[in-house]
């Protein structure tokens, strides 16, 4: 085997063992997430209504935690009349 080569096999490694991770970390957020689209989420900022569910994935750390998307929500639970949405993170939830 020549530098070439290891250096090749080394990277075709690390992809290998990155999406594996990956896959690792998406499978711990969904077992520990407790909302579903649809529902409301209350963190520091406010509260948004869930229209998607994304994941924060941190390898290095070896932690994640799931990312929600959607409306940003008035204390009455109406959207904001200018439409906003904004992310809001799971590791952010605070009790409403």
């Amino acid at each position: 085997m020549d530098k070439e080569t290891l250096k090749k096999e080394i990277a075709r490694l690390g992809k290998e063992c990155g999406q594996k991770i990956r896959e690792i970390l998406i499978e711990y957020c969904d077992a520990n997430n407790p909302f579903k689209v649809g529902d409301t989420f209350t963190d520091h900022i406010g509260t948004i209504k869930i229209e998607k569910i994304g994941y924060y994935l941190d390898a290095h750390i070896g932690t994640g935690s799931c990312e929600y998307f959607g409306p940003v929500l008035n204390k009455d639970g109406k959207p904001k009349k200018d439409n906003r949405k904004r992310t809001a993170w799971q590791i952010n939830k605070v009790e409403p």
